[in-house]
């Protein structure tokens, strides 16, 4: 998994790449502080994310937690075949606004 975080004020733009798994677990913390702490939004942008197992759909349960703890509001943007069917298999597309 690699990952970039923009701000735009409370605004945060962020994107994952590359395949999210087991392996990456130890990089959720850092995800987590980097991208959805301290803001009003947040678009995460799936575009090149190839894929995603069970470990890796953790992560979008945690982003779901520290939103609804926070307020903020996460859109999930460009997600393709084979995650875009995995993450609605899952109904996280009632978790979060997919675009």
């Amino acid at each position: 998994m690699q990952y970039t975080v923009k701000r735009d004020g409370s605004h945060i733009r962020a994107a994952i790449s590359g395949r999210l798994t087991f392996s990456d677990a130890a990089q959720f913390p850092k995800f987590l502080d980097d991208a959805i702490q301290n803001g009003v939004s947040c678009e995460i942008d799936l575009g090149e994310l190839t894929f995603i197992d069970s470990t890796g759909m953790s992560l979008f349960v945690h982003i779901y937690d520290t939103a609804q703890a926070s307020g903020l509001k996460v859109t999930v943007r460009n997600a393709k075949n084979p995650v875009a069917d995995t993450l609605r298999r899952a109904s996280f597309d009632t978790l979060f606004e997919f675009k």
